[in-house]
């Protein structure tokens, strides 16, 4: 704490002050050159004893709430530290997440269009394929139309060649009409 020499020197400050201001009065009837070295020692007395059993006290005290408040302030600029390195990391991670999405945008837009030439090429695939399937069908119902109107031609042509045949002709006439009557049905069943 404070040395002997230090008091001493308020010792001499508290003398100096008890010479030069007038202490106006007479204490216990003493006299007034005791007065200035007994009023400098109880001053100094004073001042010892509110150092040592005010002072000491107060000085622990306040070293330790410096100590204190130098742990708080440790702990606040670490604090504030992690917070600075959670912000960098969440900015970091933030533009990881904006990159990543900028990626899946344009790889959406790029599977969307690759998608769609896709579904254009199927389409036109299975319009060909629809075409020649109708394609298919018109000439199979044509050469049946065909076959159907060869078969009831040749019918009707065997109907009215009999009828005309029978009022007309001989029997050989009838023979060969038929004959070719019928060379007529078979090509036209083989598909001549």
């Amino acid at each position: 704490m404070i040395s002997l020499g230090m008091w001493v020197l308020i010792f001499l400050c508290a003398l100096v002050f008890a010479l030069i201001v007038p202490l106006g009065g007479n204490f216990f009837g003493l006299p007034d050159a005791v007065l200035p070295p007994l009023f400098a020692a109880n001053l100094t007395l004073f001042l010892w004893l509110l150092a040592r059993f005010v002072g000491r006290p107060m000085v622990s005290f306040l070293e330790a709430r410096g100590e204190g408040i130098a742990d708080e302030l440790a702990q606040a600029r670490r604090r504030l530290a992690e917070a600075e390195s959670l912000r960098d990391e969440v900015r970091r991670r933030l533009d990881e997440v904006e990159r990543e999405v900028e990626a899946l945008k344009v790889r959406a837009d790029r599977d969307g269009a690759a998608e769609a030439e896709e579904i254009a090429a199927q389409t036109v695939r299975e319009q060909q394929r629809f075409l020649e399937r109708v394609d298919e069908e018109i000439r199979r119902r044509t050469t049946e139309a065909r076959t159907t109107l060869s078969r009831d031609t040749a019918e009707l042509t065997a109907r009215l060649t009999k009828d005309l045949l029978d009022k007309e002709l001989t029997s050989g006439d009838r023979r060969r009409i038929l004959a070719a009557s019928l060379t007529a049905m078979r090509s036209a069943d083989s598909g001549d």
